[in-house]
């Protein structure tokens, strides 16, 4: 009997020691995939920053090299629907432009658009931002999205304010206008640019991005 009670002992002995190993495995493994989702969470958090840094800085340098084109400024807006989301396309002519071939002239007055379209990559969320850039274009006809160079992706939103000499705010601009006299032939004084990206682990929640961006010369007589 005393044989017997032994082995029965002995057989709780090691379903309490499984039980104690499984519960320190578990806590284990959740602690390291815990460890492992933060450092999933950091890295595309960086990703975000650093794709949202560049993209601001991209466009501030453009704004800021706005430049005249036959004694005036070029500078337009156009606003579309896109799904359920409204957007605004934004054509000036500028000095910065980027030669992406030997084939093309370094450097030179060119016009540039931001236009954003439908995410083309597979598993990509949001919309993308384009950057259409070129020397030839007529600023007045259509442009084809295929014709830009993919600046952000996972684009949420999109928006830009627009402020002449005095301050004013404007939600659009045309320099073209023969009706708002703040605006003709010039481009603005300022442009605030908001931009919203998707954040994956809650999209209640996007990551906001916010730039002011100041042009030099926005009159003709100023140059």
């Amino acid at each position: 009997m005393k044989h017997k009670g032994l082995e029965g002992y002995t057989l709780i002995e090691i379903l309490v020691a499984i039980l104690i190993l499984g519960i320190v495995l578990s806590t284990i493994y959740a602690s390291y995939t815990g460890t492992f989702r933060i450092i999933g969470q950091i890295q595309y958090d960086a990703e975000i920053y650093g794709m949202a840094r560049s993209t601001l800085d991209r466009m501030a340098r453009d704004l800021q090299s706005a430049a005249l084109w036959r004694g005036a400024f070029t500078f337009k807006t156009k606003s579309y629907t896109l799904g359920n989301r409204e957007f605004m396309r934004v054509i000036f002519r500028s000095m910065a432009h980027i030669a992406f071939s030997d084939k093309e002239a370094p450097e030179g007055i060119s016009v540039i658009e931001y236009s954003v379209v439908e995410a083309k990559e597979e598993g990509k969320e949001g919309y993308t931002l384009l950057r259409m850039d070129s020397l030839y274009r007529d600023p007045e006809k259509e442009s084809s999205p295929t014709d830009g160079f993919l600046l952000c992706n996972q684009v949420e939103a999109l928006t830009y304010t627009f402020y002449d000499d005095s301050g004013k705010e404007h939600e659009s601009w045309d320099s073209g206008t023969k009706v708002v006299e703040v605006q003709k032939n010039r481009v603005p004084a300022a442009v605030l640019i908001r931009l919203s990206l998707i954040n994956e682990t809650d999209r209640k929640r996007p990551h906001r991005f916010m730039i002011r961006v100041r042009l030099p010369f926005n009159r003709p007589e100023a140059l």
